[in-house]
């Protein structure tokens, strides 16, 4: 993919939904209807990632194939046009000018592939091929397929996505420490879904730590070949206080251990849960820094 081979090293955004908690997010009110409801909160969160360095806006939409599960696909097709056409709008306002390419993020079902009638893999490959047509429309620049634990649904995303677009697909999974996903799948079973795909990219998001992912990105880079890898840790696993979840690893501590990933070769970096702008602008201080080494 291009992007990986004129950038270098590719800074994705920080997390969208904590960062709409944070602004008094209704209670029983998806991250992706605030596109709906409060598109300008959504815009600054966009633009707070830009104008800190972010190479790539994602759109607000991980939500999106949960609630098409529940039967709600033409709602779920017109918040994809919104909010890419909102990560558009943040990509071309922010300091940072044209550069600025827009992804749509896709996320998980939520069910287990095939387990019944609501989840068929055709009704499956439907759903993201529905999302990637919508968002091809909308004018994102490539797809991330993100957060994904079940290796099947992983390469039936893909193959949805490849299929009822041109844009380029990338595809991260998440994993324990021990690296397996919580369905039960190792890095090597999703370098061999991501290779016989065709993805463009893959890696891991969610769930660990910058410091605790750093063996798993080690040996994902043994296995990748010439595949780019991105890796977008959380915050740390959150605690919750007053009924709010609270992300323990500071923005500095956070760009440190970014930094050890970078040092091992990973061509993509952002930030998953509970992480801010904040820890995307020292993280671009550490990538250009780099440059001019």
């Amino acid at each position: 993919m291009r992007l990986f081979e004129e950038r270098g090293v590719v800074l994705f955004d920080a997390a969208m939904g904590t960062a709409l908690m944070a602004t008094g997010q209704p209670n029983g009110t998806g991250s992706e209807e605030m596109n709906l409801t409060a598109p300008e909160i959504v815009l600054t969160v966009h633009l707070e990632n830009v104008n800190a360095g972010s190479d790539v806006v994602t759109s607000n939409t991980f939500g999106v194939t949960q609630k098409m599960m529940r039967g709600e696909t033409e709602g779920a097709l017109s918040i994809i046009e919104i909010a890419v056409g909102i990560a558009k709008k943040a990509a071309g306002k922010g300091k940072r000018g044209p550069e600025v390419l827009t992804c749509l993020g896709i996320g998980p079902t939520g069910a287990m592939l095939g387990s019944d009638e609501a989840l068929s893999y055709e009704s499956a490959l439907n759903f993201f091929a529905l999302q990637a047509e919508a968002g091809e429309r909308a004018g994102a620049d490539f797809i991330l397929l993100e957060t994904f634990s079940d290796v099947e649904e992983f390469a039936c995303a893909i193959r949805g996505a490849k299929n009822a677009s041109r844009l380029p697909v990338l595809g991260t999974m998440t994993f324990d420490e021990g690296g397996r996903s919580y369905m039960g799948a190792s890095l090597t079973d999703m370098i061999k879904v991501a290779r016989n795909e065709g993805l463009s990219a893959t890696g891991v998001n969610c769930t660990l730590d910058p410091e605790c992912m750093l063996p798993l990105v080690s040996k994902l880079l043994g296995l990748s070949g010439d595949l780019p890898v991105i890796a977008q840790p959380n915050a740390g696993q959150p605690v919750y206080a007053d009924g709010k979840a609270v992300y323990m690893t500071t923005d500095e501590a956070f760009a440190a251990g970014a930094e050890k990933l970078i040092a091992l070769g990973v061509s993509g970096i952002g930030g998953c849960c509970g992480t801010t702008p904040m820890a995307i602008s020292l993280i671009r201080d550490i990538i250009d820094r780099r440059k001019k080494i």
